[in-house]
Parts: C-alpha cells; sequence; structure tokens
C-alpha cells in the first residue's frame, strides 16, 4: 500500500511540474511558483509522516493524493483562465498594422517625448501599445480614436482637464484607436513596489493577460515605468524606455 502512495504521490508531483512549466511559460506567474512551493511542502510533510509512521497524517494525504486530480484543478483555475484568454487573443483575426512599415522610429520619438513632457509635470499616464495580441476586448468599451501617435496628441489626452484623461490609451500600429480604457488589476501585489497607484498596478495586469508593452507615468513622481510579459520594470530612464521601445514595439502585418 505504502509503496502504492509514493507511485501516486510522486505521479502527482510530475503532473503538476509539467503544468506548472507550462503555466510559467504562458503567464509568467509568481503565484504558480508560489503553488509548486507549496507542494514541495506537502511532500515534504507526508516523507516525514511516512517515516515516523504517523498514521492519521498518512490517512489524510492518502485522501489527497487519490483525489489530486481535482485538487489541481481547483488550484490553478486562475492560471488556466488566463492561459485560454491568452490563446483567445493571439488566435483573434483582429486587424494589425506593422510598426516596422509606419516608422518605428518616429513611434519610438514621439512616445519618448510625450512621456518625457508628462514626467516632467508629474501628469499621470497609461499607455498601452497593442502587439501580437488583440487588446479589443478593452478597446471595445473605451472612448474611440483614430488618431496618428503624437507627442501633441499624447500629452493633450493626459492633461488633468480633459474628460479622457482618466484611464490608459491604447496605440495600435501608428495610430491612437482609444483612450479611456479600463485595464484589468493584477492580484499579485508582490510584484509592485511599496506604494505604486492604480495605473501601474493596471499595467502589470494588463501585462499578466496579454502581450503588451504598457508605459506609465507616475502623478506622484513622475518615475517612467514599463509593464512587459508580467513584470513591472519601476523607475526606469528615458534612455532605457527608448531601449524597451525599440525591441518590443512589433505586430503582425495587417490584411488591409
Amino acid at each position: 500500500m505504502i509503496i502504492n502512495i509514493l507511485k501516486e504521490a510522486l505521479d502527482f508531483f510530475f503532473i503538476f511540474l509539467i503544468v506548472y512549466s507550462i503555466l510559467r511559460i504562458l503567464t509568467l506567474s509568481s503565484r504558480a511558483i508560489n503553488i509548486f512551493k507549496g507542494i514541495l511542502y506537502f511532500l515534504l510533510l507526508y516523507v516525514i509522516a511516512f517515516l515516523l509512521k504517523l498514521d492519521i497524517m498518512l490517512t489524510l494525504f492518502d485522501v489527497v493524493i487519490k483525489n489530486w486530480i481535482i485538487f489541481l484543478a481547483i488550484i490553478i483555475t486562475p492560471e488556466l483562465r488566463m492561459v485560454l484568454e491568452r490563446i483567445g487573443r493571439v488566435s483573434s483575426s483582429t486587424k494589425k498594422v506593422n510598426v516596422e512599415k509606419t516608422g518605428k522610429d518616429y513611434i519610438i520619438e514621439e512616445l519618448v517625448k510625450a512621456t518625457e513632457y508628462l514626467s516632467k509635470r508629474r501628469i499621470g499616464a497609461l499607455i498601452a501599445i497593442e502587439r501580437n495580441e488583440s487588446l479589443e476586448d478593452f478597446i471595445k468599451d473605451a472612448t474611440p480614436y483614430r488618431i496618428k501617435v503624437s507627442s501633441e496628441v499624447l500629452t493633450t489626452i493626459f492633461i488633468p482637464s480633459t474628460p479622457v484623461h482618466d484611464g490608459a490609451v491604447i496605440i495600435r500600429g501608428d495610430h491612437v484607436v482609444c483612450a479611456r480604457a479600463v485595464l484589468p488589476n493584477t492580484k499579485n501585489e508582490e510584484n509592485l513596489p511599496p506604494k505604486v497607484g492604480t495605473r501601474h498596478r493596471a499595467a502589470l495586469g494588463l501585462s499578466e493577460k496579454t502581450d503588451a508593452l504598457t508605459i506609465v507615468v507616475s502623478e506622484e513622481t513622475g518615475n517612467l515605468s514599463v509593464a512587459l510579459n508580467g513584470k513591472l520594470d519601476y523607475g526606469i530612464t528615458k534612455e532605457s524606455l527608448r531601449l524597451y521601445l525599440d525591441k518590443y514595439i512589433i505586430t503582425k502585418s495587417s490584411k488591409e
């Protein structure tokens, strides 16, 4: 019986390891890491209970191991939902514009100029740049725009007296497609520096669900930050922002 339980425990561990690896690659979720650590502690306790012949503990572990599929499904449901959302966006037929064809250098310069202006005046801003995964879910409920990217347009949108300054601007190709977009807040507070606001939480949340690159200008400090692939790079320089944009603002070509 003990041998069978050990086999089932190892089976559970290896299956979870495979699932964890997939989720880690697709979502870069720190919650998956914490779950993985919990499984290691679980197995360590099991070994201790087995060596000390703690019958009550072994009975409890036997129940958990025999129903490991149910427990695993409950534990990783949020991560699975995140993976399915990302797959859905990748397969979306939404039209996209190739940044390379529309003047990548121009877009970078306009974004750097706009964020520098906003940063010096401590005007808060949230700018999401669509890459390979569609942001249509967030665009459809926002205030629509169809205007070419420019530093003047971006700075005007985020001036506090304008009706659309609150929320995110979304850029697709070389156009601002909407303002006042609502982005999903992150649930992984451990990935955030202390005392950051709603904009940083929204930027990180979007980066956990899509491959978008999101720029944040802090209203309190004027600091620039970039959220990408589930990570927030806080308080970066203008030069670092330029490097991020040069490396990552590329999307699929348009079908137009």
